[in-house]
């Protein structure tokens, strides 16, 4: 299990973690009837995250946003007239029919008249980002818009963060984030007698701040073997820090890189294993332990913001679970893997960040040295 992500969790004891806990983050096994907006990706649903946000990538319906659905997707669409018909006032591209004369005009934010959808200024003369469906030239590798280009055999999940659900002393709030697995096989990351992984932070000698708990990562909830995958993730308002560690209940390795891109993988793998800590040089870096008998049948994330602010996290995030086996995929960032940037993907042996042999990880990825 690999995971990346930005340093700005801590961590809550397990008792805290196990008292009282959202009706609409509940475990499974908890549950009611399912129903659209519940946060949980459930037969019929192509996505669903548990808000009544029409304009984002998941509108009412738990359908994905697309041209033509006659809603408007912020950021991505200037209008959207509930058709593909152009001529009409709004184009087949979802795009005002004054935009591409060169004059930015109002409903428009940009508008350079040459049509070309890989610049800064697509023809939907919105700016160009990440999951707009067009391949932004020089910065992005892919764009899958909405579905950001997801591997075939696995889902795009659409998660929440949860506003607080228990009563604190400390200065941060206790937020969920729950898995949301395949309505098939209910891809998820129990492993039924797991242990539970806490990552704590040491302020100074022998200070913990508080943890975050991941509940088993290699089985789903009816025990079978989970096959080795990612889970990709996008958070906004991290800060900073960085952590690498192996631990040694045969879970894999965690760690919590990049700050600047607001961008976290969590890979785990079956077969991983190992008993090491490193980039762990002063207080205020994190550590791992792992505690037994944590309780069965819960697929929770916690996540603790130890900044003292309430809405330094996004309430609303993604996730989805790519195949490692899988050919190239898009990142949430609309970056493609490749040997050298730092994250271990399908026919990687290592990655250390670079291509450089020699160095512990060789330059082509596939063997240690």
């Amino acid at each position: 299990m690999h995971a990346r992500a930005l340093a700005a969790l801590a961590l809550l004891g397990l008792a805290a973690a196990c008292g009282a806990r959202s009706a609409l983050f509940a475990p499974e096994a908890e549950r009611g009837d399912p129903f659209c907006g519940d946060g949980l990706v459930d037969p019929g649903e192509a996505c669903d995250d548990h808000n009544d946000v029409a304009t984002d990538a998941c509108v009412p319906g738990c359908l994905f946003a697309r041209c033509g659905d006659g809603i408007v997707r912020a950021f991505v669409e200037a209008c959207d007239d509930g058709n593909l018909v152009s001529g009409d006032g709004c184009t087949a591209s979802c795009a005002l029919l004054s935009c591409g004369n060169g004059i930015v005009e109002p409903g428009e934010v940009c508008d350079d008249g040459n049509g070309v959808d890989t610049d800064d200024c697509p023809s939907r003369c919105l700016p160009a980002i990440c999951g707009d469906g067009f391949v932004h030239a020089g910065l992005e590798a892919c764009d899958g818009g909405a579905a950001n280009a997801d591997s075939p055999a696995f889902l795009l999940l659409q998660g929440a963060l949860a506003r607080p659900v228990l009563p604190i002393t400390r200065p941060m709030p206790l937020v969920s984030f729950y898995d949301y697995g395949s309505a098939s096989a209910h891809t998820g990351f129990e492993e039924l007698g797991a242990s539970k992984l806490f990552l704590y932070r040491d302020l100074a000698p022998g200070g913990l701040l508080g943890l975050v708990t991941v509940h088993g990562v290699d089985k789903n909830t009816s025990g079978q073997e989970q096959p080795p995958a990612r889970v990709q993730m996008g958070f906004l308002g991290l800060p900073e820090g960085t952590f690498v560690a192996v631990v040694d209940d045969g879970k894999g390795e965690f760690s919590l890189l990049d700050p600047a891109t607001a961008q976290g993988d969590w890979t785990f793998d079956n077969n991983t294993d190992g008993a090491a800590l490193s980039g762990l040089p002063s207080p205020g870096a994190w550590v791992v332990d792992v505690v037994p008998g944590f309780l069965q049948g819960i697929e929770r994330w916690e996540w603790v913001d130890g900044s003292g602010e309430k809405n330094v996290l996004d309430r609303t995030t993604t996730a989805r679970i790519v195949a490692l086996g899988a050919p190239s995929v898009c990142r949430l960032d609309c970056t493609i893997p490749r040997c050298g940037d730092g994250i271990l993907d399908a026919g990687e042996v290592c990655d250390d960040g670079n291509v450089v042999s020699f160095d512990g990880c060789a330059a082509d990825c596939r063997s240690t040295n």
